[in-house]
Parts: structure tokens; C-alpha cells; sequence
């Protein structure tokens, strides 16, 4: 049976986005310090960054935010830096002064990829969400890593960054279906017979269910791949391929889901942590 009313965005971001501590920051704690601090700030960056598409109806608001933390970015790298008084940007300043820290345009970069919802974009393929995660989530995953250990450049930590990205968006469903920014390619929507408006409405829930599939098949094997792909990778970087092992997590959780719209609560901070310490004792995501 399909839901019988409307998504409500602004219910769902709240509950999804504001009492949930983020999968980075809690693989963060599994870093040594002085790093783990750095980390945090980088998560914590990245989080409110990737939230402001489901907090912020209006196109031109939401770029205007975008527009304020390049400038912060901007900032952070003028001579002297200037750290604005924000708790998040505050926190980017430690990840920036870090050895291995981020970048300017590697930043810039993560701010283009969020900024491109309040501009319209649609995700045509299967290919344009996987591009997506690994400009985002995968690109803050790269950067951890080398925080982490600045000597080595392996590519496992990227790739299990893009499979946490693609979940991500997957999690963000409910709010991005509502907001007409939801993570289906244009032939899965189609073949189910919706169209980004009927999709918006939230009464659908059969047919949401069966267009999300080819979406978390494709979040699957960029787990599996990120599982190979970590091999041999510097155990000093390992803590930053640990957000991958709760995607997996969650990943499961939401493939069982009959309305996508309304997904039970994920697993708590108890069952994160457990699963946090497992993969760090077997080396395993």
C-alpha cells in the first residue's frame, strides 16, 4: 500500500540530519590524536555542508549559504587565515593547519558538488550519482586518509568514501523526494511509472520502492568494491575508511524498508559503535 500523504521534508531532515552523530565522527574517535580533533572538524564541516539541500527550501538562499562558506574556505587560506567566528568553520580550521589537511580546491570542490541541488540538478544515470558521492563523501575520505598517514597515497579510502556518499543519498531520500532532488536516475523513475512530482508526493511508497532498487544495488557493489579496494591499505589511514562499515549498516536497514518514505529509526549509537569496533579489530568493513 502506498502512503496516503504527503513526505514532510522539513520532519525528515530534522530527524535524519540533527540528533544523528555522523558516521565520520564516530570512526574519528578510532584516530589517534592529534588528528582525531582535525577529523572531527572535517566531519562536522562536511555534514553541515551536505545538509543544507534538505534544510533550505529556496534555491537562491541555499546558494547564498554556499556562496558564505567559500568565503569562510577563502578565508581559512588568506595570509594571516582568518577562522570566522562559527563552531563549524572553526572546526575546518583544524582539519586545514593538519598535516595532510585539505585544500582549497579540494574544498571548493566538495562546495560545487552540494551547491549543484540549488541549482536545478538531476541525477540522469546511475553514473551522475556515483559521480556525485565520489566528489563528495569520497573526496572528504581521500583527504582523511591523508591526514592520517600524509606519507601514503593509497586509492581504498576514496573509493570506500564514494560507496558511503551513494548511501547517503539514500538516506536522504525522504527529503530530497520531497524537494524534488531525490537520488533516481530519469530511466528507474520512469520505469516505475513516476515522475519527480508524483514522486514528491509521497503517496507512492510501492512504486518509490521498486525505482530505489537499481540505486541500492548500485550502493552494494561500491561496498563490495570499496572491500576489495581496501586491501593493503597503511593501517594508520585505516579509521578513515571506517565510516564505509556503518554504510553497509545502514544500507541494510533501509533495503528493508517497505515505504522508503518513512523508514524506521537506523541502528543506535550502541549498535554503530559495536560495529565500529569489530571492523577496526578485523581490519574489515
Amino acid at each position: 500500500m502506498g502512503s496516503r500523504t504527503s513526505v514532510s521534508s522539513e520532519d525528515n531532515a530534522s530527524d535524519g540530519n540533527e540528533f544523528r552523530v555522523s558516521d565520520g565522527e564516530l570512526a574519528a574517535l578510532f584516530a589517534p590524536e592529534p588528528a582525531r580533533a582535525a577529523l572531527i572538524g572535517l566531519y562536522r564541516w562536511h555534514e553541515e555542508i551536505a545538509a543544507l539541500p534538505l534544510r533550505i527550501n529556496e534555491p537562491m538562499i541555499g546558494a547564498m549559504r554556499i556562496e558564505w562558506h567559500r568565503e569562510a574556505v577563502e578565508a581559512l587560506f588568506a595570509d594571516p587565515a582568518v577562522v570566522r567566528r562559527n563552531p563549524v568553520v572553526e572546526g575546518l580550521s583544524l582539519a586545514v593547519h593538519h598535516a595532510g589537511g585539505p585544500q582549497r580546491e579540494e574544498l571548493n570542490a566538495i562546495l560545487d558538488a552540494h551547491g549543484a541541488d540549488f541549482e536545478g540538478r538531476h541525477f540522469a544515470t546511475l553514473a551522475d550519482v556515483s559521480d556525485h558521492a565520489t566528489a563528495t563523501d569520497g573526496r572528504i575520505a581521500r583527504i582523511a586518509a591523508r591526514m592520517l598517514d600524509p606519507g601514503n597515497h593509497h586509492p581504498g579510502a576514496a573509493s570506500a568514501g564514494a560507496a558511503c556518499g551513494t548511501v547517503r543519498l539514500l538516506r536522504q531520500f525522504p527529503v530530497r523526494a520531497g524537494r524534488q532532488l531525490a537520488v533516481l536516475p530519469e530511466d528507474a523513475l520512469g520505469g516505475a511509472g513516476l515522475n519527480a512530482a508524483r514522486l514528491a508526493s509521497g503517496r507512492e511508497a510501492d512504486a518509490a520502492r521498486a525505482a530505489l532498487e537499481p540505486v541500492y544495488l548500485a550502493a552494494r557493489e561500491a561496498l563490495i568494491a570499496a572491500r576489495a579496494d581496501v586491501r593493503g591499505l597503511p593501517v594508520a589511514q585505516f579509521p578513515a575508511v571506517l565510516p564505509a562499515a556503518l554504510a553497509a549498516q545502514s544500507l541494510k536497514h533501509l533495503r528493508r524498508q517497505s515505504d522508503p518514505y518513512r523508514p524506521a529509526g537506523e541502528p543506535g549509537p550502541l549498535a554503530r559503535q559495536v560495529r565500529l569496533i569489530r571492523a577496526s579489530l578485523t581490519g574489515r568493513i
